[in-house]
């Protein structure tokens, strides 16, 4: 008898320890690790494969703008924005937004790394950004019209 109760202890163990286990693949250009703690994050950087995976209540996602940056912007069940024009790009110093209507517009200006670098809210639909401050690079501008729920994603190149 108690050496059932000591298989049957040794296989909940080994089973529990089973369904936490995430592996993860992901096929990129460059990318590193930082801890904080027992947490560690694995980064990349120009992923050309991308995987999500959930276990229990815990959802990872690999790639640069997932749903749970979109659920957390509030425009995770948001349409498609059209209507929009952006200029130049590459830009320097000055990008210009040019949308069809006026609107509750948020703009959000993302760098690879998925830091904020810009945000403002405005209801005119011609917007200019001054940019210079930036290191050349690639950003992610979100454009967001609340009023009519419609969302875009543009890539801005810095030279």
């Amino acid at each position: 008898m108690k050496n059932l109760l000591f298989v049957a202890f040794v296989l909940a163990v080994f089973g529990l320890q089973a369904q936490t286990t995430i592996k993860k693949s992901s096929i990129s250009t460059s990318g590193g690790t930082m801890t904080s703690g027992n947490q560690e994050v694995i980064f990349t950087v120009g992923e050309t494969n991308v995987q999500e995976t959930d276990t229990g209540n815990v959802h990872l996602s690999e790639g640069f703008i997932g749903p749970d940056i979109a659920e957390a912007l509030g425009i995770a069940d948001y349409g498609i924005l059209s209507g929009i024009t952006i200029y130049p790009n590459p830009v320097s110093d000055i990008l210009s937004v040019r949308l069809s209507r006026n609107s509750h517009y948020e703009f959000y200006l993302f760098n690879l790394e998925g830091k904020q670098m810009l945000y403002r809210q405005s209801q005119d639909a011609n917007q200019t950004f001054d940019i210079g401050f930036l290191t050349a690079g690639s950003y992610i501008l979100i454009v967001i019209d609340r009023d009519s729920k419609r969302k875009k994603a543009f890539k801005i190149i810095k030279k």
